[in-house]
């Protein structure tokens, strides 16, 4: 699925209209890329018991293979007031003993738009188009062989109703807003 993702980019990359006549060209905007996993929450794997206990299951929590992630902006010119703006985003995946996140690559649009010489407002929303990203878990086991969440605590059924929720949240689209207005002196 890696390789998936990766591909996915190059296309996107390679197929963006360039005309370097008409000055027209989508340009890269900001650039973020870090070693770590972004594209889901990861659980720490401590937890305090119903006894009142203290756990510390991390280790199953660990990824066992390098993770990466980066987040770009593209913006093209779209008149003399209006930038359009293509947030693209990617995330190499997780792969631990209980928890394991495929690759995943994030599209979104938006634009800027200035409303003076020094203010201007950027309306844009991410996560529209989403590929990968499928999230699998395994459970822990108690002495009685009960299955438990080891990153929560919770009883195994109860967490896959909670996890629902949280993992559907967590790559919703999400609009983002903003107004600048520069100073000078």
């Amino acid at each position: 699925m890696r390789w998936i993702c990766s591909f996915l980019m190059m296309w996107l990359l390679s197929a963006l209209p360039v005309h370097a006549e008409s000055g027209n060209i989508w340009r890269l905007l900001s650039l973020q890329a870090e070693s770590r996993h972004t594209g889901s929450k990861v659980w720490q794997g401590k937890f305090t018991g119903l006894n009142g206990q203290l756990y510390d299951v991390s280790g199953f929590y660990q990824t066992n293979k390098p993770t990466f992630s980066a987040r770009a902006i593209f913006t093209k010119t779209g008149g003399k007031q209006i930038n359009w703006l293509l947030p693209i985003a990617m995330d190499g995946g997780y792969q631990a003993r209980l928890y394991q996140a495929e690759p995943l690559l994030s599209l979104g649009f938006g634009a800027a738009i200035a409303l003076a010489p020094k203010t201007m407002i950027s309306l844009r929303v991410d996560n529209v188009l989403l590929v990968g990203g499928k999230i699998s878990e395994q459970p822990c086991y108690d002495g009685f062989r009960r299955q438990y969440h080891c990153g929560t605590g919770l009883a195994w059924t109860d967490y896959r109703r909670y996890d629902e929720d949280r993992r559907g949240a967590f790559a919703l689209p999400a609009v983002q807003i903003k107004y600048v207005k520069r100073f000078s002196f």
